[in-house]
This record gives C-alpha cells, sequence and structure tokens, in this order.
C-alpha cells in the first residue's frame, strides 16, 4: 500500500459513514459501526506505512464531554484532574461554565509518570479536526497513545545533545493524548495511574493534588 491507496480507501470509508449516517441517522448503530471501521482502517493502514496515529486507550474513566474542565498540576509530579461523565445536570441548564465546584459531581485523575515533556491547549472539540492526528484514529473526549509519534522522536533529538545520552532510556516513553471539550492534553511519560474521587469537590481534590505534586 503506498499513500495514494490509503487516501483512496480511507474516503470510500468516509463516504460510508455519510450515507449510514443519512440513512439511518448520525448516532445510529449503522452509522457507529461504519465509523468505527473507519478508525479501524485508518490505524491499521497508518501502521503499515509507518505513519503515526492515534491508539485509544482504556484510562476506566469517562470524562464529561460538555464541561470536563481540566486542572494540570506538574510539580515533582505531574496530574490531570477533570469532572467524569455523570448524569447531574449543569446548574443553570445548559452554560459551559455553570458547574457548582463546590458542589460534588465526581471527579477523575490521571497521574503521568516520569514525564518528560507535556502541553495543553489547542485545540479544542471545535477544530479538532486540524490536529495531525486528525484522519489518523484521533476521536473526540477520548485518551489515546500515539504510535509512531514524531514529538517523541523530536525530543530523543534534542536529548542527542547530552555528552551521556543513551537511546535505550527512550524505549519505554509513550505519547499520550487526551482531547477534551476545550483543550487537547498531550503527554510523553512511561506510563498512568488513574483514580477517582469519590465524595470530593475539585476545590478539595486540586487541595491534595498540589500538595502531592511539590
Amino acid at each position: 500500500m503506498d499513500d495514494d491507496q490509503r487516501r483512496d480507501l480511507l474516503r470510500r470509508a468516509e463516504d460510508e459513514v455519510r450515507r449510514a449516517s443519512r440513512e439511518h441517522g448520525p448516532d445510529s448503530p449503522r452509522a457507529r459501526a461504519q465509523r468505527q471501521r473507519q478508525l479501524g482502517l485508518e490505524r491499521s493502514t497508518a501502521a503499515e506505512l509507518g505513519l503515526p496515529y492515534a491508539q485509544r486507550v482504556d484510562l476506566e474513566v469517562t470524562w464529561d464531554a460538555g464541561t470536563p474542565m481540566p486542572v494540570l498540576l506538574s510539580g515533582l509530579r505531574t496530574f490531570v484532574a477533570f469532572y467524569l461523565s455523570v448524569r447531574d445536570p449543569l446548574i443553570g441548564g445548559t452554560h459551559p461554565r455553570g458547574r457548582d465546584p463546590q458542589a460534588d459531581h465526581g471527579i477523575g485523575v490521571v497521574e503521568f509518570k516520569r514525564v518528560t515533556s507535556i502541553k495543553v491547549g489547542s485545540p479544542n472539540d471545535e477544530v479538532l479536526r486540524g490536529h495531525p492526528l486528525w484522519g489518523s484514529g484521533l476521536e473526540f473526549y477520548s485518551a489515546h497513545e500515539v504510535k509512531n509519534s514524531p514529538w517523541i522522536t523530536e525530543l530523543m533529538d534534542v536529548d542527542r545533545a547530552h555528552e551521556r545520552f543513551d537511546e535505550s532510556q527512550w524505549s519505554g516513553r509513550h505519547h499520550f493524548v487526551l482531547t477534551f471539550h476545550d483543550e487537547t492534553l498531550e503527554c510523553v511519560a512511561n506510563w498512568t495511574v488513574t483514580r477517582t474521587a469519590p465524595g470530593a469537590t475539585m476545590p478539595e481534590v486540586l487541595a491534595r493534588l498540589s500538595a502531592e505534586a511539590l
């Protein structure tokens, strides 16, 4: 397979998604199945060509699609805290910042272990299709690991300036991408640890994490 064949295959898969959405509805089982087939093709064809792609990973938590409001804390340890996907309605109905931080909405925390680099910001969900990994397995409101990551290669090339550079030390690095409503978080780290904080408010969770991160 070459690049042109891959583009043609993915174009036909996208057409099938559109057709299923038009005939059965965008949230129908048929449309969802076609979308999963499309994602599978995006990943498998990228892997065959040695291209970067985003493989979805299960962190055992699902953040809220509308208002996850992630907070990044990074010091000696690195955490991101966010609101979990729950049925608890937003205060005031639909206001995007309507959560009461003093209420217990359900909090999830992902800790990144042995962080090399981390960044958070653009794109949000309205322009996620502009991300370099869109069309190569990237999904909304999900956690991913990037295979064949160019960012890891870039960071490793910078590290080569060290007189004691040892490429074997990079073998355990992973490039994670977490897509939220208003931002995307990317981190190169060795592994992740996930937990939840039942019965705690966001300020309480952040106070605990701040003490752990310093």
